[in-house]
């Protein structure tokens, strides 16, 4: 596949889950591609999103060398930059996700224009509106807290 822009990237949100993910990937890949989802209109940007993994050192006194060890793989937060609409479903999805307090996360699907698709569980962390200038478009940054790998599902050939 050539390199290609992000236009045409869409971002949804499903329901909220009732359990934990498989621990399975094949089996957490097809319950989130399954899900029936909203997709959030008038997204302007995507943030970085994906693992990584802590730096856990031991300094050995006898070999007088620092070691580096993989710690917690952490797949970070992710901040949505949208156009503020009001009467959005995605949008009033994504605000009702903020304000919900249960331990259980949401879905969330990256579509991009090849058909390729990124999967993952999170909870909506915040969600602010952003009003500027007289000449600045109203807007609402939300910020996604991840709590599963990415699962990445490739299109059938």
């Amino acid at each position: 596949m050539p390199v290609t822009t992000a236009a045409g990237t869409k971002i949804f949100i499903g329901p909220r889950l009732t359990a934990d993910l498989p621990k399975d990937t094949a089996a957490a890949l097809t319950l989130l591609a399954a899900i029936t989802y909203t997709e959030i209109g008038e997204v302007e940007n995507i943030g970085d999103y994906g693992d990584e993994v802590g730096d856990v050192t031991f300094a050995s006194l006898a070999a007088s060398r620092t070691r580096h060890l993989k710690g917690l793989a952490d797949a970070g937060s992710v901040d949505l930059s949208i156009g503020l609409l009001d009467d959005d479903a995605g949008q009033l999805a994504l605000q009702a996700a903020q304000k919900d307090r249960s331990r259980f996360d949401y879905p969330v699907k990256v579509l991009y224009e090849s058909g390729v698709a990124d999967y993952f569980a999170a909870k909506v962390m915040s969600s602010r509106k952003q009003v500027g200038g007289a000449e600045d478009v109203l807007k609402r940054t939300v910020t996604i807290g991840i709590n599963s790998e990415i699962y990445e599902d490739q299109p059938d050939p």
